[in-house]
């Protein structure tokens, strides 16, 4: 059963290999039960390269089954400095990956341009 709302997950406090499996399993049964889903980080303290994994897991799949996921990080200067550490982004704020446009949000920013 799909809902044509956003989904919204909420990702806070510190984010590390050990809630990965938890984190894995809400984003499943997300991208199973939404067509679009809003990952909000903006109260992140911490975020480990495992979460980082999961999220570009979370959007590929997400996307070869025709649904979108959004990242909502609100400017969030510790997922910023997890993504130039990871090399998804350079200190400038630009993309350094395919899934770039997830990254840096600018795939959510031309959706809300556009409507």
């Amino acid at each position: 059963m799909t809902i044509d709302k956003v989904h919204t997950i909420q990702l806070d406090g510190d984010q590390s290999l050990r809630n990965a499996a938890d984190i894995c399993d809400i984003l499943h049964t997300a991208i199973a039960n939404h067509d679009a889903i809003s990952i909000n980080c903006s109260a992140l303290t911490g975020i480990d390269v495992s979460i980082l994994q999961l999220l570009v897991s979370a959007h590929k799949t997400a996307g070869a089954a025709g649904k979108s996921i959004t990242l909502d990080a609100a400017d969030n200067e510790v997922l910023r400095a997890a993504l130039v550490g990871a090399g998804f982004i350079d200190t400038t704020g630009k993309a350094k990956a395919p899934e770039g446009d997830f990254w840096t949000g600018a795939a959510s920013k031309s959706k809300r341009e556009a409507a």
